[in-house]
């Protein structure tokens, strides 16, 4: 009964190390497809494409449109807006009023100098609306992320700016991090990607595809479920680029399950009560002296 109360005390402070999953809320309001799109042009040349805006609100919206560029914070990736640099892209319409439960197609041309250079420009195509509710006004906004691409002699190389591991586990998995940066000249996809080497290890684990924006690190997170075993394992992690470069780390870690740390417990309060049992009955067996 104790040893049991024992494993369950175990089982349950490694529980608090396990990370959960949350529900995302669908998103009301104003709903924008598609949320991203990655498109190709060449210099001077012009491309068409468009977006779709849904009203999900019951009364009519007035909505604006409007074009943002964006980047991203260092290593968190929060998003920045600000005013566009160029004048690549226009609008076919900036203004309009969507009837409830209704969508339409916004276009918008995309005109590229013959002097751009190759390489990644990154722009967000908004549709706003305000909307009044007990004399409380509100706006909603939707956005369409573009990553637009000028042809060219297009780089993707990237590098490593850190990277660590968790040493000592009890729990279900090794979390790890990485803070990879693009070097290059347009956006990258990296997968970050781990494994166990060792007896009774799992297969590797490949996490979410990112995007790496030019001359921005991004921290990306990673587990290597922990093995059936306890023990000193290699841990192989790392990431891979849509370019098929793979940038690997090597660490030693040690798993020491819930069950095998109440094993030593056990043991150690048993072996001692046992080797003195055993050197009574020793000196119970020894002749006594004449």
């Amino acid at each position: 009964m104790h040893l049991l109360r024992r494993v369950v005390v175990f089982v349950t402070l490694a529980s608090l190390f396990i990370p959960t999953a949350h529900a995302v809320t669908p998103e009301k309001g104003l709903l924008i497809a598609p949320t991203q799109q990655f498109l190709y042009v060449d210099a001077g040349k012009s491309l068409q494409s468009s977006f779709t805006v849904t009203n999900l609100t019951d009364q009519p919206l007035p909505l604006s449109f409007s074009i943002k560029q964006f980047s991203v914070a260092d290593y968190s990736y929060t998003y920045e807006f600000t005013p566009p640099p160029n004048d690549w892209l226009t609008l076919d319409t900036t203004a309009t009023m969507l009837p409830a439960k209704q969508a339409m197609k916004v276009a918008y041309t995309i005109t590229v100098p013959s002097r751009a250079a190759p390489g990644g420009r990154y722009y967000t195509l908004l549709a706003s609306a305000t909307t009044s509710d007990g004399g409380v006004s509100s706006t909603i906004q939707a956005a369409d992320l573009l990553y637009l691409t000028v042809n060219g002699q297009l780089l993707t190389s990237s590098v490593l700016k850190s990277g660590s591991i968790q040493r000592f586990a009890w729990g279900n998995a090794f979390t790890f991090k990485l803070a990879p940066e693009n070097i290059g000249n347009v956006y990258t996809n990296v997968q970050v990607h781990g494994r166990l080497v060792g007896l009774l290890t799992k297969p590797e684990q490949k996490g979410d595809a990112h995007i790496l924006i030019p001359d921005k690190p991004r921290t990306l997170t990673g587990a290597i479920p922990t093995p059936l075993l306890p023990g000193v394992y290699r841990a192989e992690y790392g990431y891979t680029t849509s370019g098929d470069w793979n940038i690997l780390e090597h660490a030693w870690v040690v798993f020491v399950p819930p069950w095998f740390l109440s094993l030593l417990l056990v043991i150690a309060i048993l072996l001692p009560r046992l080797l003195s049992k055993k050197k009574k009955v020793g000196e119970l067996k020894s002749p006594k002296p004449s």
